[in-house]
């Protein structure tokens, strides 16, 4: 598969995501967030999403799992 050209930015918009969809009382699925990322042009597979919100943790993002 091709990537597209918003694919190295996958990690941005996946923040984007989580900031403006997301809080202690509203979550996404991980099917919910790669359809979000899929309104970017963006492709993305499950363990790919948990490397990314493990770097983002790791940069200082708060992100709780439920």
């Amino acid at each position: 598969m091709a990537k597209g050209v918003n694919q190295k930015l996958k990690i941005l918009y996946l923040m984007k995501i989580l900031l403006e969809k997301t809080d202690e009382e509203n979550t996404l699925t991980l099917n919910e967030i790669i359809a979000e990322l899929g309104k970017y042009g963006i492709a993305a597979e499950r363990k790919s999403i948990y490397d990314d919100i493990e770097a983002l943790r790791y940069y200082g993002i708060y992100i709780s799992h439920k």
